[in-house]
């Protein structure tokens, strides 16, 4: 007998489920979402989330429901969706164990996934209903989680610090509380024994008294270093004046949720405008500052060219718009203040040709020099290249991320693009820049141009030393290709990307992050979809 799942996207589903607020969202798995509710309906008749005169009547209930998901051959079970509503419909507060999926968590990982522990800890609370998720199975190292529930932003933004416990309100900001790797089951308790006041309690006098309970799980900003990643913007375009308005919205969001946690710089790999004249030129300074005074105590923006800010329309002739920009666009390094880490800027604009781009062996030379003056002394800094073109072909896109893709761009876009298309635009001499790359150890690769967000890893025969991550940003505002709009129906809205450096648990972390709209007229929704890769940072 094939064992159900129960992984995060099942947690992430069954929270849209338990709350009326929300409609619910197709995971596109269709025996997931089965597995999911005979998974989660067995651990009603369990025992796990009451106790007390009701719990008979809700067992037997559970019983007949878990019946009825596994005797039907189809995944509709909008009758299961609203009994399970009205079962919790008293629910005041829910938790989520995250598991890491990291080895070096992996003690921590066997107590979270363990249903036993659940059981124990479930009969130590009052609170009834007392909904707490537990996975079957610990996130891997990269994975999709698509239409994210609104509180699992908060963990998705902590991925470096997994393991954790979720918990969120009906009415109140969510909460993660990073697990110590020792004590972890005291710090458990010491979260649930609480319960009876999650209620009431304010949520940051909760998180500052576990903090001080627990000091080693504190996420100090000093210590983690986030890159917002943006691109292809394209300002002076139809979709960026439509769109622009929005993305500023969710950065400020996205500062204010998470400007204690971490430093922020901002970064934009190319194509700021549609075409480089003067008052687009006035628009993209008018973004630079706004970004600028979004998170005033840390680096400037950092912005590279596209072949939109150097060429008419993206391909005819040059007319450079550089010396009106007061973002810097020239081949250099960006070094981040208090931060072991350096930028490396390409301009693979400068001698592309039409769309295609390239690197010059002069800024190849420029970088190089600049490499031996890394303030501060360190030997070993964190490199990241950052450049417009795409210096990897999109094809061996392992399985989460084309789960990531159908949600994004459509389940007809992966089947029918070809190479051929890629390598009309893409960086010409690209093993030159990845040769680089590898022999001064950049741990990231920071590029646009494809309008697709998209990870990766250098392939490991064009490499010499350790592994290089690449992360694609699509267009920010949602600036989609004809070919993508009419032959794939890609009209995806917003795209940045998250890249955490933490330099307390050695992780690299990048999120790609894209908003969509479903449903017409005053049902219209936003929905987001995202994929999480990490990884060790190393020597």
């Amino acid at each position: 007998m094939v064992e159900e799942r129960f992984n995060l996207q099942s947690a992430n589903w069954i929270s849209y489920v338990l709350d009326p607020r929300n409609q619910i969202p197709d995971i596109g798995d269709p025996n997931l979402v089965r597995d999911t509710l005979v998974v989660f309906l067995g651990n009603i008749i369990d025992g796990l989330y009451f106790h007390g005169k009701t719990q008979t009547k809700i067992i037997e209930k559970a019983v007949h429901m878990r019946n009825t998901v596994r005797e039907r051959p189809y995944h509709r079970y909008d009758d299961i969706v609203m009994n399970l509503r009205d079962i919790f419909s008293k629910n005041e507060w829910t938790a989520i164990f995250i598991p890491s999926g990291l080895k070096e968590s992996l003690s921590i990982d066997k107590l979270l996934t363990s249903k036993n522990f659940l059981l124990k800890l479930s009969r130590t609370i009052k609170t009834d209903p007392h909904l707490i998720l537990h996975l079957k199975e610990a996130p891997q190292k990269d994975f999709a989680i698509t239409d994210v529930y609104p509180p699992f932003q908060s963990a998705l933004s902590k991925s470096t610090r997994w393991p954790g416990i979720l918990l969120w309100r009906n009415r109140d900001e969510p909460l993660f509380f990073p697990l110590p790797a020792e004590k972890t089951e005291d710090a458990i308790h010491w979260i649930f024994s609480r319960a009876d006041d999650i209620t009431n309690t304010p949520g940051y006098l909760l998180t500052h008294h576990y903090l001080d309970a627990f000091p080693s799980c504190r996420i100090h900003r000093g210590s983690r270093l986030t890159l917002l990643h943006l691109s292809d913007t394209h300002i002076g375009s139809k979709r960026s004046i439509e769109r622009i308005i929005r993305v500023k919205d969710l950065l400020k969001d996205y500062i204010n949720r998470n400007k204690h946690d971490s430093s922020v710089v901002f970064l934009l790999s190319g194509d700021i405008m549609q075409t480089p004249d003067e008052t687009n030129v006035i628009c993209a300074n008018d973004l630079y500052d706004y970004l600028k005074d979004l998170y005033p105590c840390g680096q400037n923006p950092i912005f590279v060219p596209g072949n939109h800010d150097v060429r008419r329309k993206g391909v005819l002739r040059n007319r450079t718009a550089f010396p009106s920009l007061v973002p810097a666009c020239n081949t250099r390094i960006e070094w981040i203040p208090e931060y072991p880490v350096g930028i490396l800027c390409f301009n693979s604009a400068e001698r592309g040709r039409m769309a295609r781009g390239k690197i010059s062996e002069g800024q190849y030379k420029t970088i190089e020099e600049n490499l031996d003056h890394f303030p501060g002394g360190d030997t070993n800094p964190i490199l990241i290249s950052l450049l417009h073109h795409h210096p990897l072909q999109l094809h061996l896109i392992d399985p989460e991320m084309r789960r990531f893709h159908i949600k994004t761009l459509g389940a007809s876009f992966r089947k029918i693009i070809g190479s051929a298309y890629e390598r009309m635009d893409g960086l010409t001499e690209a093993q030159e820049f990845i040769r680089f790359c590898d022999s001064f150890g950049v741990k990231v690769i920071l590029h646009g141009h494809k309008h697709i967000p998209v990870a990766g890893r250098i392939p490991e025969n064009l490499l010499e030393n350790r592994p290089i991550l690449v992360f694609g940003c699509g267009s920010s505002v949602g600036k989609n290709t004809y070919i993508y709009r009419k032959l794939f129906n890609v009209d995806y809205e917003i795209s940045f990307n998250e890249i955490v450096l933490d330099l307390k648990t050695h992780l690299i972390s990048g999120r790609l992050m894209v908003e969509k709209q479903y449903g017409k007229g005053l049902a219209t929704k936003k929905t987001h979809h995202g994929f999480v890769s990490r990884s060790a940072i190393g020597p």
